[in-house]
């Protein structure tokens, strides 16, 4: 947010322009100032970002993570108690979160799992894609968090949250 606008009326100008023009003035540098805060959206480090992918393999969502992980490293992401980004899935990937294919995934797993626990991501998946596809949510790693419909949430976050696109 930026800082209060600072306006200096001298008192030699109340003569000049009167005090109905000065509080006007006021007025008006006031305004000016909350169009212009609201205009540029969240500061730099409080915007929060989602994204709504489908993934076909881990190799893809460890790319993301590791981007997302660079958030903390840069000094962007602060564990305030909301995650930086979250991550919206469905499609195959999702296959690879689910604990009896932990050990194929163990590098995937331990990634996601460390930045959910450092509250840099949260992972959210799709329990409409998961029923059509037969995974059962009991299955899904601690850290991840079932979904109605991805779309929906993606939605929420982006309407309700002002979330950005990551």
């Amino acid at each position: 947010m930026l800082p209060l606008p600072v306006v200096v009326v001298l008192p030699s100008l109340f003569s000049v322009i009167g005090l109905p023009r000065a509080a006007s003035l006021l007025f008006l540098a006031s305004v000016l100032w909350a169009v212009s805060a609201t205009a540029q959206g969240p500061a730099p480090g409080s915007a929060r970002y989602v994204t709504d992918i489908e993934l076909q393999d881990a190799r893809q969502l460890s790319e993301l993570l590791e981007r997302a992980g660079q958030l903390l490293l840069d000094g962007l992401a602060t564990q305030d108690g909301a995650p930086k980004v979250s991550f919206v899935l469905h499609g195959p990937v999702i296959r690879d979160l689910l604990r009896q294919n932990y050990g194929g995934n163990i590098q995937l797993v331990n990634l996601a799992a460390s930045l959910s626990a450092l509250q840099v991501v949260e992972v959210k998946v799709c329990q409409t894609w998961m029923g059509v596809n037969g995974v059962d949510a009991a299955e899904l790693q601690p850290f991840v968090i079932p979904v109605n419909l991805a779309a929906s949430e993606v939605e929420r976050l982006r309407g309700e949250k002002n979330y950005l696109d990551f």
